[in-house]
């Protein structure tokens, strides 16, 4: 229990101090930058994660069997075959990127010559750091499958530190979009041949007599699972991308900057929750019993809408606020953009216990369903608006989508699990307390003139309404906790 405690805060202190350096930096790279620089960064950055659609989910595969079989040769043999799929699939393609930049860049994406001259080091070296980092993470799923995510942890703080406070030193130094590409290369690097030491010391060398032998087998064996993950993941990985992509070429690079920023608030935010929320998986996984599985869920379920309801009161009232303290130049399409797109996204939290239930059961394939209907009513959704909304139907766009795509996850919980159980008595004494300290939270927000004492007022009813409910739900509380 202290290891599973262990990992799970330095997760969280890892995810709060990067979260630190990536907001500090923004309004640095948008004053210094400028909008269309800080927009070409975001596009850039995008564009070089393109290799990552191929990974296949290996190393979630390799997770798997190394937590099974433990340190053995067929886990030599898993770790081997994963770096040597990884190799074959992302060195090509690397090559390719970096090869077809030009067109990738101006064609696809839709950059001016002017732009692309400015990124064109910035891309290549994006897409090299992109290639280490992905190797790199056959190490980090060794380090995970022997409980050593804390290590894991450790060395991605270390990365984003070297990450996100060189990008500022240099920012801040007057130097350009090439010299942040440096940085970001050499970020990696040094991330590599830690993981890669640490991986090493713990686990040893690899024993890799009989490989030959039983490569076919153990590649099977390997892709078999991993395919059944990947199709979900890639469309959960082309959710984000295809609306920069879209956005650039129907609106214009510098809305993708202003895209990126809620985007950043919003990956953040989700981070959190899915780091919290992680430890479940193992317990719902164990549960077998429909009846226990499914109060399991709906507890979980009870316990996230408590903690979600205060936040979501916090969030839109505050938000514009600390939006002008944060970011002094920000725009309404920002504010709009990051409040929508979180929210919705916080509110989607309740469909992580029933999406661990299908990954868990033979129901993966689900999944795919999940993330496909995430994509096609995102997709559908700002063609048909776009051209009357502008920017605000691709905000339209992601909002619908997610909630639709969390109604479809309620739906299978039901289907496999019978009703919701989700405490509904619960949920009246929720309504009951949160109510009328909104009403108080509405009508301080609009009297009060100064933004630093509404924001005041609003953390104060904030935490007095936290208090209330969990003092109210207690013993619900300590029933499901991990």
């Amino acid at each position: 229990m202290k290891l599973l405690h262990k990992n799970s805060l330095s997760g969280v202190g890892q995810l709060v101090l990067t979260a630190g350096l990536t907001f500090f930096s923004i309004p640095i790279f948008i004053r210094t930058l400028g909008d269309e620089a800080y927009g070409a960064f975001s596009i850039v950055t995008l564009a070089g994660n393109l290799n990552i659609f191929a990974n296949l989910g290996l190393n979630t595969a390799l997770l798997k069997f190394l937590s099974v079989q433990g340190k053995s040769k067929e886990s030599d043999h898993d770790i081997a075959l994963t770096l040597g799929l990884l190799l074959l699939i992302m060195v090509p393609l690397s090559t390719l990127a970096i090869y077809q930049q030009s067109y990738i860049l101006q064609s696809m994406l839709g950059m001016s010559t002017k732009l692309y001259i400015q990124v064109a080091t910035l891309y290549r070296c994006v897409v090299v750091a992109n290639l280490i980092i992905l190797l790199g993470q056959t190490f980090t799923t060794v380090l995970d499958s022997q409980q050593r995510m804390y290590l894991t942890n450790f060395y991605q703080l270390i990365y984003s530190i070297l990450y996100w406070g060189g990008l500022i030193v240099v920012v801040s130094l007057g130097y350009g979009l090439p010299e942040i590409g440096f940085i970001i290369l050499a970020a990696a690097i040094i991330w590599f041949s830690l993981v890669l030491i640490a991986a090493w010391r713990i686990w040893g060398w690899l024993q890799l007599e009989g490989l030959r032998a039983n490569l076919v087998r153990i590649a099977r064996k390997q892709i078999s699972f991993s395919s059944k993950v990947y199709a979900a993941g890639l469309l959960t990985m082309l959710f984000e991308p295809m609306t920069k992509v879209l956005v650039a070429r129907l609106i214009g690079v510098r809305e993708v900057g202003y895209l990126e920023i809620a985007y950043k608030v919003r990956s953040q935010l989700w981070a959190l929750v899915t780091k919290v929320t992680y430890p479940i998986y193992p317990k719902i996984a164990r549960e077998n019993d429909p009846h226990q599985l499914s109060q399991l869920l709906g507890g979980y379920q009870t316990g996230m809408l408590l903690i979600m309801m205060p936040f979501l009161l916090f969030l839109s009232l505050a938000l514009p606020d600390l939006f002008l303290l944060w970011l002094p130049t920000t725009t309404t399409i920002i504010v709009t953009a990051t409040l929508y797109i979180s929210a919705t996204f916080v509110i989607n939290s309740l469909s992580i216990p029933p999406y661990y239930f299908l990954m868990s059961r033979q129901h993966v394939s689900k999944t795919v369903w999940i993330q496909l209907t995430n994509v096609g009513v995102n997709l559908l959704v700002i063609l048909l608006t776009y051209r009357v909304m502008g920017i605000y139907g691709f905000i339209l766009g992601n909002s619908i989508a997610i909630l639709t795509s969390m109604v479809l996850c309620l739906y299978y919980q039901k289907k496999y699990l019978g009703k919701l159980a989700i405490d509904m008595a619960h949920i009246r004494r929720f309504l009951i307390i949160v109510l009328p300290v909104s009403g108080i939270a509405l009508v301080s927000n609009s009297l009060l003139h100064e933004s630093w004492l509404r924001l005041g007022v609003i953390g104060i009813l904030t935490v007095i309404l936290y208090g209330l409910l969990l003092r109210n739900s207690y013993k619900m509380l300590k029933s499901i906790a991990i």
